[in-house]
């Protein structure tokens, strides 16, 4: 039997947490998303009475169900509940796995580089505390773009557009920054621009061209901006500089995560398979290309280690 049910709610706060409510509903059988009320405190739901109290226990666990005198901060409760490995966060869980596992891998690579390939390589020593980098900019941005890749046929225009300038943003920046501070500007900012306007140009092209033109104009911009920061601050404080402005966009790259989870939800029906191998085999290859441009690339007199 059909009935109509207003059910006590907390942390709805725009229309996508709302398309979110109405995805959970899909699941079953004659459930109808009504309304919202005006002040967010109540859902107004149609749905067959059997199916009543597994509704409860799915919007219960998204954090959406307000049975407490003190709503639990939407934040707090998704990144507990991702690290715990909870049921309904099991796919955020195995991505986030997936990113650590291959920074580790990285790094190890990246150690084995130098005792195989560069022995005692007074250039490598030097530059080592940006080369550290090099993982952790590859592992957090692989795995931001494989969140997109599970959400994004989900995405409005809108989620497109701030995607991509996002991932522009953030791989762009990174990139184009690290290779000025070893290359120097020029080099810097073609590899900033490529990396940036390639990697937002993959992240959305299935969400319209208003994303991908956000995204390509973000990674030109930050392409040539980190480029252009790392050789003004060669002689101030540059790798303290970098490594502060990883930390910026680990952050950022988080920020935007937490955004998909709130605007689309978790990952459930869409997701898809994580291959470890592959993501592994293709990051190392990542690196090594980076690591052969730093050595080997052409270098500006402006560049850290030049001299030697």
């Amino acid at each position: 039997m059909t009935q109509t049910v207003q059910l006590p709610i907390q942390n709805v706060s725009c229309d996508a947490c709302a398309k979110v409510i109405g995805r959970v509903l899909k699941r079953f059988d004659q459930a109808t998303f009504v309304s919202v009320s005006p002040d967010a405190q109540t859902l107004t739901i149609t749905c067959q009475e059997d199916d009543l109290g597994s509704i409860k226990e799915k919007l219960r666990e998204y954090n959406y169900l307000n049975e407490e005198e003190s709503p639990r901060p939407h934040f707090s409760y998704t990144v507990q509940r991702i690290i715990q490995n909870h049921p309904s966060f099991q796919a955020e869980n195995e991505l986030l796995t997936r990113t650590i596992i291959l920074f580790g891998v990285l790094f190890v690579t990246l150690g084995a580089m130098y005792f195989f390939w560069f022995p005692q390589n007074a250039l490598f020593i030097q530059l080592w505390p940006i080369l550290a980098l090099i993982p952790v900019g590859i592992a957090i941005n692989a795995g931001a773009l494989l969140h997109v890749r599970q959400l994004c046929h989900h995405f409005t225009c809108t989620n497109g557009m701030m995607t991509g300038m996002i991932i522009g943003m953030i791989s762009g920046f990174m990139s184009g920054a690290l290779i000025g501070a070893t290359n120097g500007m020029f080099v810097g900012s073609l590899t900033g621009m490529t990396v940036g306007m390639g990697a937002s140009a993959y992240a959305v092209r299935k969400t319209g061209i208003m994303g991908i033109l956000e995204g390509l104009m973000a990674g030109l911009m930050a392409g040539t901006m980190g480029a252009m920061l790392s050789v003004m601050m060669m002689t101030d404080n540059l790798i303290l500089f970098l490594y502060i402005l990883f930390v910026a966009c680990t952050l950022i790259l988080g920020g935007m995560s937490y955004f998909m989870l709130k605007e689309i939800g978790p990952i459930h029906d869409e997701r898809k398979e994580i291959a470890l191998f592959p993501l592994a085999l293709i990051s190392v290859l990542v690196l090594m290309v980076v690591v052969t441009l730093v050595f080997f690339g052409p270098k500006s007199a402006i560049a850290f280690g030049a001299s030697i």
